[in-house]
């Protein structure tokens, strides 16, 4: 199962979407707004603000970070 990834538009955190079709309710367990899903658009109740799903799209688990293809850099004291 393929689980999106959205920030909220309220506190900025992360909210797993599970299910994505017209009309589904998105609750943020962090700062517990609710958020409708409608018209391809994040609808959010508190303050009525349409956000696209592609402006607060996160990433999707399926294709997180490859930890083999992740380059990663340390720097010595040399180098400064």
């Amino acid at each position: 199962m393929a689980v999106k990834i959205i920030f909220c538009p309220s506190c900025g955190e992360e909210v797993e979407i599970t299910d994505l079709y017209e009309g589904v309710e998105i609750h943020c367990k962090f700062c517990g707004s609710l958020m409708i899903y409608q018209e391809g658009k994040i609808l959010l109740v508190d303050t009525n603000e349409e956000f696209d799903l592609e402006d607060l799209k996160g990433y999707e688990e399926e294709e997180a970070w490859d930890e083999e293809e992740e380059e990663e850099f340390y720097y010595t004291d040399e180098e400064y």
